[in-house]
């Protein structure tokens, strides 16, 4: 049986326009028709998980999208930006209903369409302030695997510069550092995985959650 944990850290994405395989790093990319390998589904590796998705947690500029595309291909998962879900369920972004309605408004909607979504097989990059609902986030770490990205407030502000209109909750009545300090506490309390971003490539922190990831799994 193929050991899960040496395959999917000893390969990358294939850079082939919508496959969904996997290249041996010591393979050449442009090497598509002799390199590249199918992905086992993740059931067929090694266990069966009771809470197979993943879910990433962390303040806005962290990489939840950047890093959630790249797991939800190495796990043969499909990939939900929670921001975009929503833009295409509403017509808003998550700006224009903080805009338009207000802050709650965006909560509970937020709220009910991380309900709606059938969790199994998926990595989600929800907003960071889903940790405000403890119901959610009860829901959540019984169903899924919370993984938290955190960094320091410093890196977090510098790719937030020019993008403070993302629609962060609570922008209008506090800094951002304030928010940071605010949520650091509930991610870290809700998290089952915990990854230090700082000095990290997304490629470094993909392998770190695959490895734990996996490692939850077998002592499942």
């Amino acid at each position: 049986m193929v050991d899960p944990l040496a395959f999917l850290t000893n390969t990358v994405a294939c850079s082939g326009e919508d496959c969904q395989s996997v290249v041996l790093k010591s393979g050449a990319v442009d090497e598509h028709e002799n390199r590249c390998y199918p992905l086992p589904k993740i059931s067929e590796l090694v266990f069966d998980m009771k809470r197979e998705s993943i879910v990433l947690i962390g303040m806005a500029g962290v990489g939840k999208s950047t890093i959630g595309m790249s797991l939800a291909k190495a796990l043969g998962f499909s990939f939900i930006d929670v921001d975009e879900y929503i833009l295409e369920k509403d017509g808003k972004t998550i700006q224009e209903i903080i805009d338009e309605e207000g802050e709650e408004a965006l909560l509970q909607l937020e709220k009910r369409r991380m309900y709606e979504i059938a969790l199994p097989r998926k990595v989600l990059a929800p907003g960071g302030s889903i940790i405000y609902h403890a119901d959610l986030m009860k829901y959540l770490k019984q169903n899924s695997i919370l993984v938290y990205l955190d960094d320091s407030f410093e890196n977090i502000e510098e790719k937030l510069i020019g993008g403070l209109d993302r629609g962060i909750v609570g922008l209008k009545s506090k800094s951002l550092r304030q928010i940071y300090e605010e949520r650091r506490p509930f991610y870290a309390k809700y998290a089952d995985i915990t990854i230090n971003c700082q000095d990290k490539s997304p490629e470094q922190q993909v392998k770190e959650i695959l490895r734990r990831y996996l490692a939850l799994g077998e002592n499942s």
